[in-house]
């Protein structure tokens, strides 16, 4: 054989090799690590709060997108995971209550787990995703709980909680605890330390069995209570918290603006049980709530490092989202369950291989959107009746506009939102059935009528101060927007066909 016909062969192999082993990495499945967290507004540094000692968080999203106006579709747990999950708007009779469950209110949903699975991917579930954690169970190839939220470490806390035995009266047999604690204990300590632990071992073994994945790591903080290792509370001062000036409804508000914040007044002890807690409890909530982000913020840098040690960056998109926002004060509020602001603008950084990184976006978003961007970033097909719109075209160009408005809800609240105005409604309803709580929820069949408004100009004033609806000059504005909420009340009443 003559030596250039050995070269010619030789140059023919390499050049199939090549193009074989780069059709086999463009084939291989995007893994996605789906990382939630619980009641965290985006008190993040790289989202414009120096005083946040978030490094993690931040280098994520310098290393994506950074979604500065994302917004929750419903600001409850339960239901707010739900939708997430399903790619579907809650409705006045679907995805209400703390405790909804997405297999009894859209029982035939192919869920983002559901559809990665039946694509080829391993699917786990680590601490909390759904709020009930029988919520589509069968879904998870691997499952674990890690969800004890008061997992309070300091033995002075647990003493006291044992002297004091009070209880919250709508759990009379549990014992209440503090709002906070600083126990003197190693990261790894409370539930969200193991959790990182086991999720870091799960990702070992994917490396091991090349088996794509779908991840999904729940994180607990920063949910009350706001627990964490000592050290995180001292990386804040009295001089690094925001103290809202409002505490109350807006001015002109309707009275059923009201929010009564029962989760913290009732849960836990030393917070009265009417009227507004001190201004020495006002401090250590907001700063013991910092802390918690900041210790979440530890975990999530431990967890994406061992991603990048393991050598599975590279072909993993990253999500990180929260259920809802969180009031540290604002108009004399704790918790969520609202749609004001603070309840439903919630933190979303998306890291995805071939996509831009280290930019911010200031379109519109909504989470409904996540579901239909992780189904095109691997190449999935989603359901035809999901709400959604795909993200990724702003991941490739994150200057581009994308919606109009946002739409979210509270069970009787309802808010439209754009870079303008914010619009809300106050809802009532004629039917209503038992839920398997015993509680009351309205029916599908029931009638509705508008029984309060408000609207806020978020061009001056995005603390949401000053009720504007009442005054002559906004009558068109409002009957605009009162429209739009008309429409889409139309859209997420309808029963969802699931062929």
């Amino acid at each position: 054989m003559s030596k250039n016909l050995l070269n010619l062969k030789q140059s023919i192999f390499i050049l199939i090799s090549f193009f074989v082993s780069t059709t086999l990495v463009s084939q291989k499945k995007q893994n996605v690590l789906f990382i939630g967290v619980d009641d965290m507004r985006p008190l993040i540094n790289s989202y414009g709060y120096p005083q946040m000692k978030t490094p993690n968080l931040d280098k994520l999203a310098s290393e994506g997108v950074q979604f500065n106006q994302a917004y929750t579709n419903i600001a409850v747990c339960g239901a707010s995971r739900a939708s997430i999950l399903t790619g579907v708007r809650g409705s006045k009779s679907r995805f209400v209550k703390y405790y909804t469950r997405a297999d009894e209110d859209l029982p035939k949903a192919i869920t983002l787990a559901k559809l990665f699975k039946q694509n080829g991917y391993t699917t786990a579930s680590i601490g909390k995703i759904y709020h009930e954690w029988r919520d589509n169970f069968d879904e998870w190839d691997i499952y674990r709980n890690f969800r004890e939220q008061r997992d309070y470490q300091s033995k002075k806390t647990l003493r006291m909680i044992e002297k004091r035995k009070e209880s919250n009266p709508n759990q009379p047999n549990n014992y209440i605890g503090p709002a906070w604690e600083y126990a003197d204990v190693e990261d790894d300590a409370y539930t969200d330390g193991k959790l990182t632990d086991f999720a870091i071992k799960t990702l070992g073994n994917f490396k091991d069995s090349q088996d794509p994945f779908f991840l999904a790591v729940g994180y607990v903080s920063p949910h009350l209570p706001f627990i964490q290792p000592k050290k995180y509370g001292e990386m804040y001062n009295d001089s690094d918290l925001t103290i809202s000036r409002e505490k109350t409804i807006p001015r002109n508000a309707h009275n059923r603006a009201f929010h009564n914040w029962e989760e913290l007044r009732n849960g836990y002890l030393d917070i009265p049980k009417k009227g507004p807690v001190s201004l020495e409890t006002e401090k250590e909530l907001i700063k013991s709530y910092y802390a918690s982000v900041s210790y979440l913020d530890a975990l999530v840098g431990k967890l994406i490092k061992s991603l990048d040690d393991l050598g599975l960056r590279d072909n993993t998109t990253i999500v990180f989202w929260s259920d809802h926002g969180f009031f540290l004060g604002e108009h004399g509020f704790w918790c969520k369950h609202h749609t004001f602001q603070e309840a439903i603008h919630v933190p979303l950084i998306i890291s995805a291989p071939n996509m831009t990184k280290n930019e911010k976006t200031d379109a519109l978003v909504e989470y409904v959107d996540i579901y239909p961007t992780l189904s095109e970033l691997a190449g999935i097909e989603p359901p035809d009746y999901i709400h959604g719109e795909s993200l990724v075209p702003i991941l490739k160009d994150p200057s581009q506009k994308f919606k109009s408005e946002i739409y979210s809800r509270y069970q009787m609240r309802e808010v439209v939102q754009d870079l303008d105005y914010s619009y809300h409604e106050i809802m009532a309803y004629d039917k209503y059935y038992k839920d398997r709580n015993g509680n009351n929820t309205p029916s599908p069949d029931s009638n509705e009528r508008v029984v309060a408004k408000m609207l806020f100009d978020m061009r001056t004033d995005k603390l949401q101060s000053i009720d504007i609806s009442k005054e002559p000059r906004y009558k068109d504005v409002v009957e605009k927007y009162s429209e739009k909420l008309l429409d889409m009340r139309k859209i997420t009443n309808e029963s969802i066909v699931i062929k």
